[in-house]
């Protein structure tokens, strides 16, 4: 395992097989035609009632739907009709090979033909260069553009709808996809939620090329404003991520495994093979493990479950007051476990949430735990102190400020924006750390403040260091286009 484990992408993954899976047996789904799915690998689960394996099929490399539940055959009919949709306005979407059910009736099935060479858009665009990034979202815009000429629109609009193979973008999922003719605004309206799946930097930088390529390919000649795609991206993606880390990872979902005990509640990544984690299992790992921090609200020690190299933070009950404070309000175990999931959601670099465990009695939260990857890179203060290379501090320099950047435009402050809680990576990139005090606020004019709070926390750490002081000061004044904050905070040239 690397030293860091830091995510920017909620990515595709290939899960071990889930025994909870009432289809699977011996690695293999036989069908109700006798024929049989082999050589399974998960790629996407809702437990309970969907899952997405690869695999083989009459000697093809396929991708399988299997829908169980009291509504699978609705959902299965309503993704065969949608590729069907697709394929008959002449997109490229993969072959809807079989439908039917499995041998023992328990579930619906749908059989997909895999596309050679294929790459998740989601994926290709966490891990691109900004110039692939923009000609990937390019594609895709004229690729929804077309759709919606042929009177086609995705309910569920997200970059993991698309793969690109051989150059070309392709319409994988047709659940979404309905028939329906849109007016211009929902157009627009449509547009911006695909603008809204890109890195808010992204969006600032792009909105008007990728507005002028939408028109393009609908040969449309209206002027429209691409600071309005931006406003609603801008909307699309708060209430998306409000979603998400408020609500999703509080229970099972793809990402997250949820599990409620008589005496605590867990949440653990869906991703990561831990082991067993109960109270006593955490507190072992923490004795056993080097402290990083002994508080009176909270203890962090670096340590490993099983052979995982982690980070347990625990936060203390100081006293029967402190304990009734707390118990009725979200731990700040679970505060942190929100925000990383929400800066993960948001491309910004922080070390990988592992679990959130909270002690309960009578349904009253008392200690609770966050656990994290280990971060064995260098503090923004080391970094500065340490680099010789030139070229690499001016990248970490302009890197910190466009992270800044990012939590203005995303009206998140962070709430302590010292040295220590900034890692620096080898690429000059920031990895956040210390999330129980950010916030993302609804309210500009309390987002602003805080944000200005925020600057001059950053400025004190190097205070003493002129140099250093100044070339932050420059790096604001270049990078920020509304200087609105840096006004309010006190810095000049």
């Amino acid at each position: 395992m690397s030293d860091l484990e830091t995510t920017n992408t909620l990515t595709e993954n290939i899960y071990p097989l889930p025994s909870v899976c009432p289809v699977v047996e011996n690695n293999a789904v036989t069908l109700s035609d006798g024929s049989v799915l082999t050589t399974l690998q998960v790629h996407r689960m809702l437990p309970g009632r969907r899952w997405v394996f690869s695999g083989m099929w009459q000697g093809l490399s396929v991708f399988a739907k299997v829908f169980i539940g009291a509504q699978a055959g609705k959902y299965a009919n309503r993704d065969a009709q949608g590729a069907v949709l697709l394929a008959e306005a002449g997109l490229k979407t993969p072959a809807l090979l079989w439908q039917g059910l499995t041998q023992n009736a328990q579930a619906s099935v749908l059989i997909y033909a895999a596309i050679p060479h294929a790459e998740n858009a989601h994926q290709l665009y966490a891990q691109s260069d900004t110039a692939q990034k923009f000609t990937l979202i390019e594609k895709i815009v004229r690729v929804l553009a077309q759709q919606h000429a042929a009177g086609l629109v995705q309910t569920d609009l997200h970059l993991k709808n698309f793969v690109l193979a051989d150059d070309a973008v392709w319409s994988i999922d047709g659940d979404g996809i309905r028939k329906k003719d849109l007016s211009r605004k929902a157009c627009y309206q449509q547009l911006a939620e695909l603008v809204a799946k890109l890195a808010i930097l992204d969006q600032q930088a792009w909105a008007l090329a990728l507005l002028a390529a939408y028109q393009q390919q609908r040969q449309w000649s209206d002027s429209f404003s691409s600071q309005q795609i931006i406003a609603w991206a801008k909307r699309h993606k708060a209430q998306e991520v409000r979603e998400y880390v408020e609500r999703k990872i509080f229970r099972n979902c793809t990402d997250v495994v949820w599990q409620q005990a008589t005496t605590f509640v867990l949440a653990h990544n869906a991703h990561v093979a831990l082991p067993e984690l109960t109270p006593d299992v955490l507190e072992s790992a923490m004795q056993a493990g080097d402290m990083l921090k002994d508080g009176n609200t909270s203890t962090v020690v670096r340590t490993h479950l099983a052979q995982l190299g982690a980070v347990i933070k625990r936060y203390n009950i100081k006293n029967i007051f402190h304990a009734i404070g707390r118990s009725w309000r979200p731990s700040r175990a679970a505060i942190s476990w929100s925000n990383a999931h929400r800066l993960q959601y948001y491309g910004i670099l922080t070390p990988k949430p592992l679990a959130m465990l909270e002690k309960r009695f009578l349904g009253l939260r008392g200690e609770a735990y966050f656990v994290s990857a280990i971060s064995a890179l260098p503090d923004a203060f080391t970094f500065f102190k340490t680099i010789s290379d030139d070229a690499l501090r001016t990248e970490a320099l302009r890197q910190l400020v466009l992270t800044c950047y990012q939590f203005y435009l995303l009206q998140i402050s962070h709430g302590d924006m010292k040295a220590t809680n900034l890692h620096v990576n080898a690429q000059g990139q920031i990895v956040i750390l210390d999330l129980d005090s950010m916030q993302q606020h609804r309210c500009a004019k309390r987002a602003l403040r805080a944000h200005v709070k925020d600057i001059r926390r950053l400025l004190q750490n190097w205070k003493d260091d002129t140099s250093l002081y100044n070339a932050l000061l420059q790096s604001f004044h270049a990078v920020y286009v509304d200087h609105t904050p840096l006004k309010l905070a006190g810095i000049s040239i």
